[in-house]
């Protein structure tokens, strides 16, 4: 089938697969250049809808990297309250020592700190300021304290663990405020589904800017459009282009996020460190990985492939040669 037929003046070589496919690669690496050149054409233009794109893809991810440094699992006290069990017997006895053993041996615990009686006065007298009246007495009226950190993060397993620890020998009463620990996660489940909502709302904006900005250069190209159909070409042949630019608006889009989150991120990480640092806290904004970094070039390109495909495409179903 690769001989050529001969007729009176034009000849037929049939094109084998190979030549298809060297052909459509040809094809694909001239539209990714030339897109590119062809928008570069109109900077002004260019820059406003890679600047709204930009924006509308930061503001969502921004919100999320802060939410994930506050619900993080880690020991921040802030998030992670520790639990006082005040003991009943004095903390140097084997009582106080065999309950200690055993909450540090325990899977459902992360830290455990013991706070001697000579300890808890101490610090009593100079955070209060009673430290005449608690001289006053003649023995320390102040218990030993086990601080216990949770290794877990659900409501329910760290108030059955409280319940374990208040039925313990030695160990007068446990408190911790578990109706806190419960609003809070009730307050960041809200946030995050509010997060996906707005990340869906601005990746559909996103979608609606680069179909309506495509939608426009189509029309000033239809007569081309037109042309091309009627010599045979396809609607995905015709698509192939747009297609090219979609991913060019929503990259550039999202190289512009990048940059509007790291800046961002750096202009509030000393504020954000020194508020925390009031609190006793190591609360720290971080900016994106390498692998995040990579994963928001990818959605800002595939919103725009998206955007292309499902704008253009019933669009140009509309345009048929006259």
């Amino acid at each position: 089938m690769n001989e050529s037929v001969t007729g009176s003046g034009a000849q037929i070589r049939p094109i084998n697969r190979a030549d298809r496919l060297n052909a459509w690669f040809r094809h694909h690496r001239q539209l990714f250049r030339s897109t590119f050149i062809t928008l570069l054409n109109q900077p002004g233009a260019l820059l406003i809808t890679w600047l709204v794109i930009g924006i509308a893809l930061s503001l969502p991810i921004l919100l999320s990297l802060a939410l994930r440094e506050i619900s993080e699992a880690d020991t921040r006290q802030v998030i992670q309250p520790a639990m006082s069990v005040y003991l009943s017997v004095a903390s140097d006895s084997e009582t106080a020592q065999a309950l200690l053993q055993r909450l540090r041996a325990s899977s459902a615990v992360g830290e455990v700190r013991l706070i001697t009686e000579q300890a808890a006065l101490r610090e009593f007298s100079s955070l209060a300021g009673f430290g005449d009246v608690l001289n006053a007495f003649s023995e320390n009226p102040l218990p030993g304290i086990i601080e216990v950190v949770p290794s877990e993060r659900d409501g329910a397993g760290i108030k059955l663990l409280a319940q374990q620890i208040a039925g313990e020998d030695g160990v007068d009463q446990v408190s911790f405020d578990a109706a806190w620990l419960e609003r809070l996660s009730a307050i960041l489940g809200i946030l995050e589904r509010v997060l996906y909502a707005l990340g869906a709302l601005f990746s559909g904006a996103v979608i609606l800017i680069i179909g309506n900005t495509l939608r426009l250069t189509i029309e000033n190209q239809r007569g081309e459009i037109e042309i091309t159909k009627l010599f045979g070409g396809s609607d995905s042949f015709v698509q192939r282009p747009f297609i090219y630019r979609g991913f060019w608006l929503g990259f550039g889009g999202a190289l512009l996020a990048f940059f509007i989150i790291q800046s961002s991120l750096l202009y509030l990480s000393g504020p954000v460190e020194r508020l925390a640092q009031s609190y006793r806290s190591n609360f720290a904004l971080e900016t994106l990985t390498f692998g995040e970094s990579i994963g928001l070039f990818a959605l800002g390109a595939l919103l725009g492939i998206l955007g292309s495909w499902v704008s253009v495409w019933r669009y140009l179903k509309q345009i048929q040669p006259k």
